[in-house]
C-alpha cells in the first residue's frame, strides 16, 4: 500500500501486518490515547487486548492488524485496528478500536486497515462487523470515516450493542469481491 503526503510530494510505503509484538504495545496505546476518542474503559480494554496478544499464544479471540511504515531505515507502527468474533454470534464480529498516527491520517491507512479486516472476516465466513462509538461532536470525524468505509448506523439495536450514554452503533455488511481479496 502506498500513501501520498497531502502536498503530493513524498510517497510512503505502508504495509499491513497481522499481530502485535511487545515492543509495539506502548506505541499502539499512545496512538489510541492521542486520538482522544477512546474512553477510559476503552483504553483499559485496548491495553488488556494489546498485552494479551503481544504475549499470547495466538489463541486469543481478538486480532490486531498493524500498519507499518519504513522511515529512514526504521520500521514503525503508524496505525492499528483490533477486531474479533462476537461470542454466540457465529457470523458477527466487532471492531474494538482503530487509530492512525496523526502524520498518516487522510492518506488511506485507516481505509487499508478496514479493507484487510473485511477480507479476514469474509475469509472466516463472517457476515457483519459492528462497532460502538460516541455520538457527540468529538466523534464526527470518526462517523464520517466509518460511513465512507461502508459502515451504516444501526437504528435497531441488538442485545450486545446497546450504546451507553447516547452512543452510536455502526454495522458493516461484509461481502468481499475479488478486487478486495487481492488487496495487500
Amino acid at each position: 500500500m502506498s500513501t501520498r503526503e497531502s502536498g503530493g510530494a513524498a510517497v510512503r510505503e505502508v504495509r499491513i501486518v497481522s499481530g502485535i509484538a511487545p515492543e509495539d504495545v506502548e506505541v499502539v496505546l499512545e496512538m489510541a490515547a492521542s486520538s482522544g476518542l477512546f474512553t477510559p474503559d476503552a483504553m483499559l480494554s485496548a491495553e488488556d487486548m494489546a498485552w494479551d496478544s503481544a504475549y499470547g499464544n495466538g489463541s486469543e479471540d481478538h486480532s490486531f492488524l498493524l500498519a507499518r511504515a519504513g522511515e529512514g531505515g526504521v520500521d514503525r507502527v503508524v496505525g492499528f485496528l483490533c477486531f474479533g468474533p462476537i461470542p454466540h454470534w457465529p457470523e458477527d464480529y466487532e471492531l474494538y478500536g482503530i487509530a492512525v498516527d496523526p502524520e498518516y491520517r487522510r492518506l488511506g491507512v485507516g481505509t487499508g486497515l478496514v479493507a484487510e479486516m473485511r477480507r479476514r472476516v469474509a475469509d472466516r465466513q463472517g457476515k457483519r462487523v459492528f462497532l460502538e462509538t460516541g455520538a457527540d461532536e468529538a466523534y464526527e470525524g470518526a462517523h464520517c470515516f466509518y460511513e465512507v468505509s461502508g459502515f451504516e448506523c444501526e437504528h435497531r439495536f441488538r442485545k450486545q450493542f446497546i450504546p451507553v450514554d447516547g452512543g452510536m452503533v455502526y454495522r458493516l455488511d461484509v461481502s468481499v469481491d475479488e478486487n478486495d481479496r487481492n488487496y495487500q
